[in-house]
């Protein structure tokens, strides 16, 4: 794997942290609709949590890949510091 130049490695960077943050803001509105989502039986409500925590436990599982792929594989195009 090549090295990035300096604005690549930024870039990527910013790509990656970005997905991160997406992945939380859908954490924090599948939790917020959880928590403010009103029904009128109890089986609506249990077919939306199960949505919602699908959603909630996808967006953990999806930004923990994501980190791990910005940390273990920063050596390979980050380019060192001088």
């Amino acid at each position: 794997m090549k090295m990035l130049s300096s604005k690549g490695a930024i870039l990527r960077t910013r790509i990656l942290r970005l997905n991160i943050l997406l992945g939380l803001i859908v954490l924090l509105t599948s939790f917020f609709m959880m928590m403010t989502g009103e029904y009128s039986t109890l089986t609506e409500r249990k077919e939306a949590d199960q949505v919602y925590n699908l959603m909630m436990i996808g967006s953990i599982l999806y930004m923990a890949v994501i980190w791990f792929g910005c940390v273990f594989t920063r050596p390979f195009w980050k380019p060192e510091s001088n």
